[in-house]
């Protein structure tokens, strides 16, 4: 889940009134998801389970003033106000349907469906769950709007591929070092593959290291012989 719609779809589905959950703001929160949810493929909500929002996703007008730095007063009052105003907003989301954003997510995965981009970035898509491909997709409309940065690559890393490391070499500033702490498999080079053709632009070039760490001079911990490639 994403999205305040799917949490007010999700309710209904589950049977639980729309009164059993709190809405929170979170102590972090990614800047491409609307949920900060436990779990990135989470499908089911606990009665009486508090559900944290990003606010400023969609809402930051509404919500610039609540949580500044230098605002102390009235943490209860703001946190209650918090809860009843997205308790709103989410009513009229799961009323108004499609966000824009969703709209043109649905249109981007449509073009990979259709192979505007190829038919091995249809193939590997598909290898993700489908919360993991929403939040391709709002990485690639993140990208579209900013430019490419390789913080929205290691953003992806960091959600898609578990126990990663990603380095930046000091020796060359286009050059990106991958640590993955797993064998190498068809499925995971086919989504590393596809990672970095949507989020790495050139001139920057990214080497893999699967299993095995790389040796880093001066950090004993990476440099024992039987565990490491050398580089």
């Amino acid at each position: 889940m994403n999205y305040l719609w799917e949490v007010m779809l999700k309710l209904r589905e589950q049977g639980l009134s729309e009164r059993t959950v709190r809405y929170q703001m979170p102590h972090d929160f990614s800047a491409y998801m609307e949920l900060s949810m436990p779990y990135l493929n989470q499908e089911s909500i606990e009665e009486h389970s508090g559900v944290e929002v990003n606010p400023y996703y969609r809402f930051y007008n509404i919500f610039k003033d609540f949580f500044r730095p230098d605002l102390e007063e009235f943490p209860k009052l703001r946190e209650n106000l918090f809860h009843l105003i997205f308790h709103m907003l989410a009513q009229n989301d799961a009323l108004s349907g499609m966000t824009r954003e969703e709209y043109y997510k649905k249109l981007l995965y449509e073009d990979f469906m259709e192979d505007a981009f190829g038919s091995d970035a249809r193939e590997a898509i598909a290898l993700f769950g489908r919360d993991e491909r929403e939040f391709i997709l709002s990485g690639l409309l993140k990208q579209y709007e900013t430019g490419s940065s390789l913080d929205i690559f290691k953003d992806m890393m960091e959600a898609l591929i578990t126990n990663n490391i990603v380095y930046h070499s000091n020796q060359n500033s286009f050059e990106i070092l991958v640590y993955i702490g797993w064998k190498k498999d068809k499925s995971l080079a086919d989504k590393m593959k596809f990672l970095i053709k949507m989020f790495v632009e050139l001139p920057y070039h990214v080497e893999i290291y699967y299993e095995y760490h790389f040796g880093i001079m001066g950090l004993e911990e990476t440099m024992s012989m039987d565990e490491i490639i050398m580089c």
